[in-house]
């Protein structure tokens, strides 16, 4: 493996980094999610399968499953969250908990938020870390506008948005109710990405398991979400 005693399997600092940071992010991922989120310049995901294997020596990381397609799908330690924190500088309780045991059957819709989030982000292909971009407002508007006309274009056409840091996922969003912990509703991915001109985006991923009825209901709590008002430091709406 040409690694050294600490690290046998021979992964760097920075890619250790990456893995902390996209499962600080993703919470269940395999290496190949991880490398095309992070990092897709590295010429394969190895260096990313070592990265993971090595901080499982250090108990930082395990794997409890597969993918459906075979992949190892990796997930964060208690001790491994406090480490994403200072990769992220995002504290523990923004990131929710380990996802211990979500692995073992595969974990589909996890699986299917990653390469949603994957895809809007489309990380340049650097080998370095990537950092938040700055496309300018007429790109933005471009990937949003472009539509079914999209499907013409090659997918490399289409810049991507924000970076791998700027995502949450399966983040609560608390509404009043006067029956307690049915107002609100868990999006399975938010993007804050005020660089590229999008503040905040909500993403909701469906593999065909729900019924209209419950999607209904979903965008009916969103709404009410949006229509939420809070008062300024001065008394104002």
């Amino acid at each position: 493996m040409g690694g050294s005693k600490t690290y046998p399997y021979g992964s760097t600092t920075a890619v250790r980094g990456h893995v902390l940071a996209a499962l600080g992010v993703l919470k269940l991922a395999t290496a190949d999610q991880m490398h095309r989120l992070m990092a897709p310049g590295h010429r394969d995901n190895k260096a990313f399968r070592n990265a993971a294997w090595d901080l499982a020596r250090h108990g930082l990381v395990v794997s409890e499953g597969s993918s459906r397609d075979g992949h190892k799908i990796w997930h964060l330690t208690p001790v491994g969250l406090d480490a994403a924190d200072e990769v992220l500088g995002r504290p523990v309780g923004e990131m929710g908990g380990t996802a211990r045991g979500a692995a073992r059957s595969g974990a589909p819709h996890a699986m299917a938020v990653n390469e949603t989030i994957i895809a809007i982000t489309r990380t340049p292909a650097t080998a370095t870390r990537p950092v938040p971009r700055q496309p300018t407002p007429e790109l933005v508007t471009i990937a949003a506008a472009s539509g079914p006309t999209s499907l013409a274009k090659p997918v490399t056409d289409v810049p991507g948005i924000g970076w791998g840091g700027s995502w949450s996922t399966e983040v609560p969003l608390a509404a009043p109710s006067s029956r307690a912990g049915r107002a609100g509703v868990r999006a399975d991915a938010v993007l804050t990405a005020p660089e590229a001109g999008v503040p905040v985006l909500f993403v909701e991923v469906d593999n065909c398991t729900e019924p209209p009825e419950t999607l209904e209901a979903k965008f009916e709590k969103y709404l009410r979400y949006f229509r939420l008002t809070t008062k300024s430091s001065l008394g104002d709406d």
